[in-house]
């Protein structure tokens, strides 16, 4: 598996992040659509403060050592108890294994910054690779429910904390 690392997104990645996530296909599975320019500078101010907060949003952009910016991965306070994590790929990276990499990077960080976090994944039922990527992570279905604002099937996933059930990768 290719080793990726994270790094802290910067004003300087605006750009970057609108070509990401105004592609339709990237955002087909989230839970929200195609951004604008302006919808991503309205966020980029919350997004940058995030590192700062302890239960704010943690956005990084995954590197590739040869390719470079290739998505971003995501870790926050979730609605529960729960840490809710997840991840993007531009579109040209996708069937390529950087999926697994990109979870493994966010993971690690994970284990160094919140090993007792119990942590939590959504995923679209269509979104089979991205589930099967979960389960590698220990990961288990725990709710299927229907999405009513993307009109589809909600699949969430589950974690017990590092520290009770540890990496492997």
């Amino acid at each position: 598996m290719t080793e990726l690392s994270l790094r802290l997104l910067t004003a300087e990645d605006e750009q970057w992040l609108y070509e990401l996530e105004r592609d339709p296909e990237v955002m087909r599975f989230t839970d929200r659509g195609p951004q604008t320019l302006a919808q991503i500078q309205a966020q980029m101010p919350s997004l940058l403060a995030g590192y700062d907060d302890p239960e704010g949003l943690k956005l990084w952009v995954v590197e590739h050592p040869i390719l470079g910016s290739i998505g971003t991965a995501a870790f926050y306070r979730g609605e529960s108890t729960h840490y809710e994590v997840g991840y993007k790929l531009a579109r040209r990276y996708w069937g390529q294994g950087l999926g697994s990499a990109s979870m493994a990077a966010l993971m690690l960080w994970v284990a160094e910054h919140h090993p007792d976090a119990p942590l939590v994944a959504e995923a679209f039922e269509q979104n089979v690779a991205s589930a099967r990527i979960l389960e590698k992570f220990g990961f288990k279905c725990t709710r299927r429910h229907f999405n009513e604002a993307r009109q589809l099937w909600d699949l969430t996933f589950e974690r017990p904390p590092i520290a009770v059930l540890p990496l492997t990768l």
